[in-house]
């Protein structure tokens, strides 16, 4: 929460992850395993694992859009959306939060402290 950048607003969201990390790390109490695996019998994946705050980019419809106009978003990765494969993101024009399961993401880049400096 710190290295991103986010405001106090957004507590929600990093609370949110770190409940879905808890609940894919082993532990020593149930035998080392995870709460997914007792829960849905299989192991969890962590190759959607993403940094909570970084840039990413959610591409947009293309009924939505012209030919002038960009085929993406500049967004900030906020989470996941659950029981679907989609991410949350905030939009860093206008502030909207929306849901997007095309996303491109930048891990290394904390764009929300960039855009304060333009405010």
């Amino acid at each position: 929460m710190i290295q991103s950048g986010l405001p106090k607003d957004y507590w929600y969201f990093a609370v949110a992850r770190v409940v879905y990390l808890i609940n894919r790390l082993p532990s020593t109490v149930i035998n080392y395993k995870t709460l997914y695996e007792l829960i849905y019998k299989s192991p969890p994946t962590y190759l959607n694992l993403k940094t909570f705050g970084s840039l990413c980019f959610a591409s947009t419809l293309d009924s939505n859009r012209t030919k002038l106009e960009p085929r993406a978003r500049k967004c900030i990765f906020l989470g996941y959306k659950n029981g679907i494969k989609e991410y949350i993101v905030l939009d860093t024009n206008n502030r909207e939060i929306f849901f997007n399961k095309n996303v491109i993401f930048c891990e290394k880049v904390f764009s929300y402290k960039m855009t304060q400096l333009c405010f």
